[in-house]
């Protein structure tokens, strides 16, 4: 009898770089209509939050300016990039940011990206 082996396929995943957060093509799934993000960190569950933000949000100034964040988004891929925050996940949850992948998950009622960083992939 065969067993099957989970892929990662449909799974959410995210790499830390130094220089940059990199979304598979499911997690980026989540970002596709949106050109800005925010990046939240919760030190004592050692988790990052990644919340799409709309265009609309953004022009009521709802969100301070200086919260939000550029996403790129590929074929495949979806990209954050800034060293300054790659820097401070680093130094708040003492997690290693360069090339580790770790799992994510998208909460639907709040609307972002959970990150897991006590759980390498």
């Amino acid at each position: 009898m065969y067993q099957w082996i989970n892929g990662n396929s449909y799974m959410n995943q995210v790499t830390f770089y130094p220089t940059n957060i990199t979304l598979n093509s499911t997690a980026a799934s989540h970002f596709s209509n949106v050109r800005y993000v925010r990046i939240g960190i919760d030190p004592q569950k050692k988790k990052v939050a990644i919340m799409p933000v709309e265009k609309s949000v953004i022009e009521r100034n709802c969100i301070p300016k200086e919260q939000l964040q550029k996403i790129s988004i590929g074929k495949g891929y979806g990209r954050i990039s800034n060293k300054a925050i790659m820097h401070q996940i680093y130094t708040t949850l003492h997690v290693d940011v360069d090339t580790r992948k770790y799992p994510a998950t998208f909460d639907e009622e709040n609307n972002l990206l959970e990150i897991d960083c006590t759980n390498e992939i």
